[in-house]
């Protein structure tokens, strides 16, 4: 029993020893332990930087700062260019050894970010600038054409040249007479002007135009003798409207090609008033195309100056031996 008891006192004397060997004292241990223990690289790191701050002559002193200072170069160096990680090295040091490196390079990544913010907010904006610019520009373009197109089959399907302007089109008196602006008249001419807007790309940049378009009428003791819708370059216009494309000014093969889109355009209003088929005649310049039956006589007069007037005008058909009706089947 007395040599058990001698045991039992020699084992307890050697673990105290043992424990002040190693622990030094409790709370210098527990800092230790919560090192060892950390569950993350951050909270490591934090736990030694502590241990270090508060134990600098403690027993694990070699330990952690053969571990700490190889692990926090990695981490910053790791973290550069990364706002969380710096953000987190901060948390986890912020009397760390790249402490104020840290905060400096989160100042600069900050800006960066918010300027590239800012600026995807001005591409985003400038992008919808211009999305809204060219849908715009295309429901500019669709109405000019549209309504080009419209007053072409109006004035072509005229049949009441020699009676008052009461006996037109009601669609052609409500451009006449309701739809702004207002008719001027004086004596026997009337006209309103027609002010239409639109764009097209242009070295890589929407060129704004604007094209004032004539609707004309000429009368003789109040009867309707003649009908004309004119403006500076109309046919131009009116190409460059449905190509979307600019027509390069003084380029003789461009012009002549918006002219045949033009009359393209032309052509195909006066298909049911005035039909190709059945109306055509051969123009001669300046006249572009002219259509003749049913009583009616049209003619497309083109501009023979740059920005001279394109006219559509539109009368009572007069008998003209040198110009004959070509006939569908005839030949020719």
């Amino acid at each position: 029993m007395r040599a058990a008891l001698s045991v039992a006192l020699l084992l307890g004397v050697l673990s105290c020893a043992s424990t002040a060997r190693i622990t030094g004292n409790f709370d210098e241990y527990g800092s230790y332990r919560d090192f060892r223990t950390a569950t993350t690289l951050e909270a490591r790191l934090a736990a030694a930087a502590r241990y270090l701050r508060d134990y600098p002559k403690g027993d694990y002193r070699e330990e952690v700062r053969a571990w700490y200072g190889p692990a926090e170069e990695r981490y910053f160096k790791l973290s550069w260019n990364t706002l969380p990680r710096l953000r987190a090295y901060l948390d986890a040091l912020p009397r760390g050894p790249h402490a104020e490196a840290a905060a400096e390079r989160i100042t600069e990544l900050e800006s960066r970010r918010i300027y590239a913010e800012r600026r995807e907010q001005r591409l985003l904006s400038h992008a919808q600038d211009i999305e809204s610019r060219l849908a715009r520009a295309a429901d500019q373009r669709r109405g000019f054409i549209r309504e080009f197109s419209r007053l072409t089959e109006l004035l072509g399907g005229t049949r009441t040249f020699g009676e008052p302007t009461s006996e037109l089109d009601a669609a052609l008196l409500h451009r006449f007479r309701e739809r702004p602006p207002l008719l001027q008249c004086e004596a026997d001419q009337c006209q309103k002007i027609f002010t239409f807007h639109y764009a097209v790309p242009e070295e890589q940049a929407l060129t704004e135009r604007t094209i004032d378009v004539t609707l004309h009428i000429r009368l003789e003791r109040g009867l309707v003798q003649e009908l004309s819708l004119s403006g500076p370059e109309l046919l131009t216009r009116v190409a460059e409207a449905i190509s979307v494309r600019a027509v390069p000014p003084l380029n003789p093969q461009a012009s002549a090609e918006a002219l045949g889109q033009a009359l393209e355009i032309v052509s195909s209003a006066l298909s049911s008033p005035l039909p190709k088929e059945r109306c055509e005649v051969e123009a001669v310049s300046p006249v572009v195309l002219e259509r003749r039956c049913d009583g009616v006589r049209m003619q497309i007069v083109a501009g023979t100056e740059p920005g001279a007037a394109d006219r559509l005008i539109v009368q009572r058909e007069t008998v003209d031996r040198a110009k004959k009706p070509r006939i569908k089947g005839a030949g020719g």
